[in-house]
């Protein structure tokens, strides 16, 4: 990631305190954050402005991670990493959304380093995926070409 790049991060929240800690928070970076309020703001935003990285409750007023983990996955690939935010991340919690699809947990209260340092990698792994399927492409395209 260079310091050019924005990353482009939606919060999946209902809770205004947490949008605005991150805020706080991705102010020190040239990360732009975007807020949804449940499941269904956040699929509608994704496909109106697609964004690398989802940080979401684990429980919205609409579904919880899982459901919206599920309404993401009918996006176009590559697909946003979700990162789910809960104040009770224990080694259960993380397990199970590692283990459902997601890509990482930032536990609540948010601490800026461990926001940065998931966040980042976070969007490694999204670039890493883009990369893969632009040199898949273009392998394919040399393979018709040479016929």
């Amino acid at each position: 990631m260079s310091l050019t790049d924005v990353v482009t991060v939606l919060s999946v929240s209902p809770v205004l305190e947490d949008h605005r800690r991150l805020e706080n928070i991705f102010s020190h970076s040239n990360w732009r954050l975007r807020r949804a309020e449940n499941g269904t703001d956040a699929v509608s935003k994704l496909i109106e402005e697609p964004a690398p990285v989802v940080i979401t409750e684990s429980h919205l007023p609409d579904r919880t991670w899982h459901g919206l983990l599920e309404l993401m996955s009918a996006l176009s690939m590559p697909r946003p990493r979700l990162i789910v935010a809960s104040r009770l991340a224990d080694d259960s919690f993380w397990q199970d959304v590692l283990e459902n699809g997601g890509y990482n947990v930032l536990r609540k209260p948010y601490d800026s380093r461990e926001v940065f340092w998931v966040i980042r990698h976070a969007w490694l792994d999204w670039r890493s995926e883009i990369d893969r399927m632009a040199a898949r492409a273009q392998s394919e395209m040399h393979a018709l070409a040479a016929g």
